[in-house]
This record gives structure tokens, sequence and C-alpha cells, in this order.
């Protein structure tokens, strides 16, 4: 089902930086991949936080899209 995005929606990048995840305070090292929110929480893919990160915002982004549509 589509969706609407946002600016403030979180989204995953490669660092350029070594990062800390806010899931499990490993540190994610300079070009690896993490799930960032708009407020700088980052959660990394090798440790597997970001991954559930990125699963409970989508599930919850297409509820609200299924909500607000009528469904």
């Amino acid at each position: 089902m589509p969706r609407d995005y946002y600016s403030g929606d979180p989204y995953w990048l490669t660092l350029k930086y070594t990062g800390k995840c806010a899931g499990c305070g490993e540190e994610i090292a300079k070009g690896e991949d993490a799930f960032r929110f708009k407020s700088g929480k980052l959660f990394g893919k090798k440790c597997g936080c970001g991954l559930g990160e990125s699963e409970r915002f989508t599930e919850a982004a297409e509820a609200e899209y299924a909500y607000s549509q009528g469904y």
C-alpha cells in the first residue's frame, strides 16, 4: 500500500563518521549502514537494531496511512 513520505521520516544512510548505536551502544564504523532519525539517533544495521527500528517505523507509518484513508 503506498503511503505519504515526510521530510522528518527516518532513513538509511552510510556513515561518513564513526557513530554509536542508540539501541545497544555498539560502535558503528565509518562506511557501515545505519537507520537515522531526525533527532540524530542512529541504529546500526550490522548489530540488527536498525532493522528492527526500520520495521517498526514502516509498520506504524503504514497503519497511520491506512487509518487516514478509512480502511
